[in-house]
């Protein structure tokens, strides 16, 4: 695990297959917006806190920059109506792992607590009626094995969105991932570790009033 953890400092977590990375490979980016009245799964994750900075405000300057915040009095993740999701060079490891992706199209529905891929943590996958919903989520590959995703979804209250973050963390911790919590100069929490696909995983949460940000980084285990 020293090796994983070393290969995944200050990565967010979530990945399918080696094999389903491999055909994914030279696919291009995933963002979205999907409106979800019900879904099915159970999840996990732990818990991190960002906010959103306007265009023009650092990163990649196309207006979907996501930066670390303290306790946010407004929603971090909507900006002006818009929600804004990372862009490749925001996302996790992006020196080491070169996302890829710029082209929008349509994402399929994700609704917590499911985690990783199908073979990844397939508990979290197991069927249940998700509440309403409205979920945005961005999608990138790696050519070397690897993907990472950020899923956020508005919940009709805050209590709902906590429920679901208790059942992401429950799925989380079934998978096997392990809890890291607070580090050095404020470093965000996050859950880690190898998956049922023997997969690497690593997952960081965040959830303001009723709305949550799951981002995942899952790379192939042989990598």
């Amino acid at each position: 695990m020293a090796e994983v953890e070393e290969l995944l400092d200050d990565v967010t977590v979530r990945m399918p297959s080696g094999a389903e990375l491999r055909a994914r490979g030279g696919r291009r980016t995933v963002r979205r917006r999907v409106a979800v009245a019900a879904g099915a799964t159970a999840l996990v994750a732990g818990a991190v806190t960002w906010a959103v900075m306007p265009a023009g405000g650092g990163g990649g300057g196309d207006g979907r920059e996501v930066r670390p915040a303290a306790t946010p009095t407004e929603n971090p993740f909507m900006v002006g109506g818009v929600v804004r999701l990372l862009s490749p060079e925001l996302m996790p490891q992006a020196t080491k792992w070169q996302w890829k992706g710029q082209e929008e199209e349509v994402m399929t529905d994700l609704p917590l607590p499911k985690v990783g891929g199908d073979n990844s943590c397939p508990g979290s996958y197991a069927g249940r009626k998700a509440p309403n919903q409205v979920q945005y989520g961005t999608q990138y590959y790696s050519d070397k094995d690897a993907t990472a995703r950020q899923r956020v979804t508005e919940y009709d209250s805050e209590s709902v969105a906590a429920d679901e973050v208790s059942l992401l963390r429950d799925a989380l911790t079934e998978c096997g991932l392990r809890e890291h919590a607070e580090g050095a100069e404020g470093a965000a929490p996050y859950w880690s570790g190898t998956t049922e696909s023997s997969s690497r995983l690593r997952v960081s949460v965040e959830r303001w009033r009723g709305w949550v940000s799951v981002v995942e980084v899952e790379a192939d285990g042989r990598g």
